[in-house]
């Protein structure tokens, strides 16, 4: 039997998982990211936490470490922060590229066998100046969502994918299936910053929002649109003190507020050709991935279709495809 462990470590968590034939079996996630290496300089935690999530994850399962199991890493973990910097691939990149470019470490701190590492895609800029760094965008895990989720679509080639989360990703997915291009938003960590960490922390509780208020989403984003990020966030306080505005509506507002940001960057952008009837496709939890559908929607710019799906454990279901075009299992 095949065992596989999927190692996806981000700025601040990190998740391993093990599988059999396509099926988990076992998770393991720890609250420790590649941001420990940056505030300490040293990588002695990150190589203490994967080693523990790996004898916890393959101890719980109850399968021993050796050659038969294989390790794939991505995420974060592929940086100079990381475990093992690999170099980003430059767009246009298909799966068959990433698979190719794959590099196999053995990091004895870590793991007793060696570990597959998926290298990040870039734009493909030819020469970077700060006139026109907005063309600019690198990704590191989110090119095995990608085609993770290529792997279970049906949307018609081209589209744009969009990954909500503390950096919301848009991808530009072209005719051939490959990743043209992306620009990344602070959507998720903004709203968290502002909900978590700002004078509008007390009218919200510390809280988001716990279902969807369409009117008050939509409001927020028109107040955006119109008057700015700064003075339409403020409004969230002036909501609270003067209207009877619920906890829930105003987050719902803020939601609104900070995502208009995103639908007017990816109307703008020029880091890759974007058509007013390209297909959307959302994924991701539920709150910024349907906001984010209903902002699309009301957006007259965009005639195309605009989908949401959820595709659990996206990430690995990209990994196991990218290992088998690599047929590493």
């Amino acid at each position: 039997m095949m065992n596989l462990v999927t190692i996806d470590t981000g700025t601040t968590n990190t998740r391993v998982m093990l599988w059999q034939n396509g099926k988990k079996i076992a998770k393991v996630a720890r609250p420790v990211g590649v941001k420990s290496t940056s505030i300490t300089g040293s990588k002695d935690t990150l190589h203490q936490t994967i080693k523990s999530a790996i004898d916890e994850l393959l101890k719980t399962a109850q399968v021993e470490l050796n050659s038969d199991v294989k390790f794939i890493a991505s995420g974060m973990i592929t940086s100079n922060l990381g475990l093992a910097e690999i170099p980003h691939q430059s767009a246009p990149v298909s799966m068959s590229d990433v698979a190719a470019n794959m590099e196999r470490i053995l990091i004895p701190e870590v793991c007793s066998q060696p570990i597959w590492f998926v290298p990040g895609v870039k734009n493909k800029v030819r020469t970077i100046t700060s006139e026109n760094i907005d063309q600019m965008d690198v990704m590191r895990g989110e090119e095995v969502e990608a085609f993770g989720a290529l792997t279970q679509l049906q949307a018609k080639k081209p589209f744009i994918l969009v990954l909500p989360g503390s950096h919301t990703k848009f991808i530009k997915i072209d005719e051939d299936g490959k990743i043209a291009g992306s620009i990344t938003s602070m959507a998720g960590e903004l709203i968290s910053l502002l909900t978590k960490d700002s004078i509008l922390s007390d009218s919200l509780e510390h809280n988001f929002s716990d279902e969807l208020d369409i009117k008050a989403l939509t409001l927020g984003a028109e107040n955006c649109a119109k008057k700015g990020l700064g003075r339409a966030a403020f409004t969230v306080r002036l909501l609270d003190l003067y209207t009877n505005y619920t906890r829930n509506q105003m987050a719902n507002y803020l939601l609104g507020v900070v995502l208009q940001n995103d639908v007017a960057a990816i109307k703008t952008t020029q880091a890759f050709d974007i058509n007013v009837d390209d297909t959307f496709v959302v994924i991701g939890k539920p709150a910024l991935r349907d906001a984010l559908q209903v902002l699309l929607n009301n957006d007259d710019y965009f005639t195309g279709n605009i989908l949401t799906i959820d595709v659990p454990e996206l990430a690995s279901v990209g990994i196991m495809a990218i290992a088998k075009m690599r047929n590493i299992i």
